[in-house]
């Protein structure tokens, strides 16, 4: 091999040495600029992503559970209404006496004495009722007839109650003083009893006596109480199946049983209507810490946010149409604080009215126009005079 041989040789290894420095130098630069860009994708990224504060919980489940309990006479009303609560995760149960002579807005009808709105519209308008004039989910009904209620109690062999003052029926004491064991009967006279100069919260009580006391002496089998439920007759009519009836019931027994159930009475003031007809309004200050100690748990998200009551005018005419409305409104987070026909009939489209044709005004109005199905340009601007923050004027275009 000669020098030249060598030389050239020579040439192409520092050759090759340069091309493999040069191909490592390439390797370094790529791995360099993919850290840079890893980094700067990261930066993006947690820019772009919301921060979740530390130590943030979120909202828990809701585990109460609501039922409204009301006893029908043959002239289908509600003589007795209590709102059940139960909570199998806390173990507490909770009940909630409404007078029937309490004003209520029933949605699609107006506004009515609770204890007549159930012979007027079906038990899920009264449902309704209830739930907007208290603020609470109610889940589900159990509509009990006097006879079915009163069969209960004697298939329970009786129920013990206190008695706070003598039952008197037409001049004859049916019920002494004291603690005892009442019968079907004896029980309907004692939770329909109201003596002279009595307020209705005595009454109240008494429903509560005789509520308690079936509470309290229910099976504990839940197949057998379940089958008890079954036999009440076709009057008895419950949102619930009745081995879920027997659930509900027997979580509220053993509540009971553990100390755990408490009782008050829906905070009313008395009005006047005339006619010397007894009636009372919502005291409104005095619900709210009532509902936080009883049923804070079915307090629907939006019902206490403010700036979200919608009065609904029915301006074609169709009967329950605000009813139909509330079925939309609900569950979009607002509050249905009335229904009732507007001025004159006629109108082609539905108008969602806001006071003030402000950017949060209009932007209030599209939630609503949104939650009913109808456009955006349906939202205007009116000074309506009413709490209400929103009105809405139901056309014919309305789709329920």
């Amino acid at each position: 091999m000669t020098d030249t041989d060598h030389a050239a040789i020579g040439r192409r290894l520092e050759l090759r040495r340069q091309r493999r420095k040069h191909r490592v130098q390439l390797v370094a630069v790529l791995v360099t600029l993919l850290a840079i860009a890893a980094a700067a994708f990261a930066v993006w990224l947690a820019a772009d992503t919301p921060e979740v504060p530390t130590g943030a919980e979120q909202p828990e489940a809701r585990t109460q559970s609501t039922l409204l309990l009301q006893v029908q006479p043959p002239d289908r009303t509600a003589a007795a209404s209590v709102l059940l609560a139960h909570d199998p995760d806390e173990g507490t149960g909770a009940g909630v006496l409404v007078p029937p002579q309490v004003l209520v807005n029933v949605p699609g009808t107006g506004s009515l004495p609770f204890g007549r709105a159930l012979s007027t519209v079906d038990a899920q308008g009264s449902r309704d009722a209830l739930s907007d004039l208290m603020g609470v989910t109610v889940d589900d009904g159990w509509v009990l007839p006097t006879e079915s209620l009163s069969a209960l109690v004697d298939a329970l062999g009786g129920i013990p109650v206190e008695v706070d003052v003598p039952v008197v029926r037409e001049q004859t004491v049916i019920l002494n003083v004291g603690e005892q064991r009442v019968d079907g009967t004896r029980a309907l006279d004692l939770m329909r009893y109201l003596g002279p100069e009595e307020q209705e919260q005595s009454r109240l009580a008494r429903v509560q006596e005789v509520v308690d006391g079936v509470v309290g002496s229910l099976p504990q089998d839940p197949a057998e109480l379940a089958a008890l439920l079954g036999t009440l007759g076709e009057g008895s009519v419950s949102t619930l199946e009745p081995p879920a009836l027997a659930d509900f019931l027997l979580g509220l027994a053993a509540a009971d049983a553990d100390g755990q159930l408490q009782y008050d009475t829906l905070p009313v003031i008395p009005i006047d209507p005339g006619g010397g007809v007894t009636a009372f309004r919502i005291d409104a200050p005095r619900l709210t810490p009532v509902v936080e100690r009883l049923l804070a748990d079915s307090v629907p998200p939006g019902a206490r946010e403010g700036g979200n009551r919608v009065l609904v005018l029915n301006g074609v005419g169709t009967p329950g149409l605000g009813e139909a409305v509330r079925a939309k409104l609900a569950p979009a987070g607002f509050v249905f604080v009335g229904s009732r026909n507007a001025p004159q009939f006629g109108y082609a489209t539905t108008q969602v009215l806001v006071p003030e044709a402000t950017q949060e005004g209009k932007a209030l109005g599209e939630r609503v126009a949104a939650a009913l199905g109808v456009p955006a340009t349906s939202v205007g601007a009116q000074d309506f005079g009413t709490v209400a923050d929103v009105v809405v004027l139901v056309g014919a275009d309305f789709v329920p």
